[in-house]
């Protein structure tokens, strides 16, 4: 035999757990996928890197980076000349380090893995305006490379793989930077 609750009881509870549900329902009913800031421009022309550092042939890979960036992102219009965009972003390659990360336990002069930075000054030209949405931003990145000190005994093999080491870890390098670019160029500013 199943007991109910009384008449006025039976009522406050299945109002009560309505509201819940109701609270609950309602709580995600504004909620929008995506950027909700609106973009003052609408078509961008991205120059091909420059590079002042010291990081070889980084432009290229980068500028593919950034390119791929918008793409997949989609908000923009990605064109091909200056004179079809609203806006023009420029990227200047301007630092490339390499520091020592790790040393060897056993030889405090042995490095074991080195962190190597790339850094850009951004600017986002108004080709509308005439102006800068903004300039100079300084953006960077690191990324870590696991090898032996070049610089030890062994000479030519050590530097070898050290060099492919560095070579392999420019891409993941280049793709991170360019991600950053991409999200500081169409975040709300």
């Amino acid at each position: 035999m199943i007991t109910t609750l009384p008449n006025p009881l039976a009522r406050g509870l299945a109002a009560l757990v309505s509201l819940v549900v109701l609270g609950l329902l309602s709580g995600c009913a504004s909620y929008h996928l995506g950027a909700p800031a609106e973009l003052p421009f609408e078509a961008i022309y991205i120059r091909p890197a420059s590079n002042d550092s010291f990081a070889p042939q980084a432009q290229a890979v980068v500028s593919a980076q950034l390119r791929q960036n918008f793409i997949r992102d989609g908000r923009v219009k990605l064109v091909t000349s200056e004179e079809a965009a609203d806006a023009v972003l420029l990227v200047n390659l301007t630092e490339y380090n390499r520091r020592t990360g790790a040393r060897s336990s056993t030889d405090t002069v042995l490095a074991k893995d080195f962190d190597i930075t790339l850094a850009a000054d951004i600017s986002l030209y108004n080709q509308n305006q005439g102006d800068y949405f903004f300039k100079g931003r300084r953006i960077e990145d690191r990324a870590n490379t696991y090898i032996d000190n070049p610089y030890a005994a062994e000479t030519a093999l050590k530097t070898q793989a050290y060099q492919q080491n560095e070579y392999q870890a420019m891409p993941l390098l280049a793709r991170d930077l360019a991600r950053k670019i991409a999200d500081e160029v169409l975040s709300a500013w």
